[in-house]
């Protein structure tokens, strides 16, 4: 995978991960809890999986099964697996492992964030876009003033196999809006999540220039019939001339700037233990370029996932 995929999208995957903790770890202390740690087993399906807003060209759609390991005290291990859906060639190409910590500040946790950090253990040859990752690092402050709009800033720190290094920021606004509620606590129902995100950071690639340099060379020269040549037959027959020469070279870049704009809309279903997310996305990439053929790739895509998961 080349240097692009390191922008090219884990900010959607790292969200996922903190707004699932952060609503597993709320859901359960609502209601009165003797156990010490609860369990979530859940599953996901993305149809094209992105980091930062950026998606690559090869990418596929994934299957992510998922267990969760939650303490009332708000520190959490997550693991996730990556299967390939990619038709006849599908299969399994690695899973992730992170452990953190989900805060809060006050007790109605209208302020609060989390912190963790992710190993990554997928194949290089994958397809999907965080392959080239080694680890990230990963913190988000929100700020949900009297449940009204809820604001969350976040920076991931990304390691990749390469020994680069990429810091990603984010900003999000969300609401978490209500259609009806059910059961003796009103923690049952289905709800609506209208969310926009933006997305900057830094982006390593290679961009092409060329140099221009003065040569000299020799050239063969046609030897005309001369009285000289005829004396003298071994002549030198070539000429030393100066040329200019073109050249094509590489330099790695490393710019931090906008990387994209997100639209989405989970829709969460919640019965008792069981929660069904469906989230579609619409993205705006921005200063993304095909360095191959030094084209703009800015155009706006759609991409949906879903899922369901279970708490004990």
């Amino acid at each position: 995978m080349n240097k692009l995929k390191l922008i090219a999208l884990l900010i959607l995957m790292s969200g996922s991960l903190h707004t699932f903790a952060q609503q597993t770890t709320t859901d359960t202390t609502k209601k009165p809890q003797v156990k010490e740690i609860f369990v979530n087993v859940g599953a996901q399906y993305i149809s094209n999986l992105t980091y930062a807003g950026r998606r690559d060209e090869s990418s596929v759609p994934l299957l992510l099964p998922s267990v969760t390991l939650v303490s009332k005290h708000g520190f959490f291990l997550s693991a996730i697996g990556y299967f390939d859906l990619n038709g006849s060639k599908s299969g399994a190409e690695g899973l992730s492992v992170t452990p953190g910590y989900v805060f809060a500040f006050d007790s109605k946790k209208y302020y609060g964030g989390n912190v963790s950090a992710t190993k990554f253990f997928i194949t290089g040859s994958s397809p999907i876009i965080l392959s080239s990752f080694d680890a990230t690092i990963d913190a988000q402050l929100y700020a949900n003033p009297d449940n009204i709009v809820k604001f969350t800033a976040g920076g991931s720190y990304r390691f990749d196999k390469n020994d680069k290094h990429d810091i990603i920021n984010t900003a999000e606004l969300s609401k978490e809006i209500f259609a009806y509620k059910t059961g003796p606590t009103k923690l049952n129902g289905l709800k609506i999540t209208p969310t926009a995100s933006l997305y900057a950071g830094t982006q390593s690639f290679y961009q092409t220039y060329y140099t221009e340099s003065q040569v000299t060379r020799s050239v063969e020269t046609p030897q005309k019939q001369t009285p000289i040549n005829v004396l003298f037959p071994n002549q030198p027959k070539q000429t030393i001339i100066t040329q200019t020469v073109t050249q094509e070279n590489q330099k790695e870049v490393r710019r931090y700037q906008l990387l994209a704009f997100s639209g989405s809309m989970p829709v969460t279903y919640v019965i008792n233990k069981v929660q069904l997310i469906f989230t579609p996305y619409l993205i705006k990439p921005f200063n993304q370029v095909d360095y191959v053929s030094n084209t703009s790739k800015n155009g706006l895509y759609f991409l949906f996932s879903a899922g369901v998961s279970v708490t004990f």
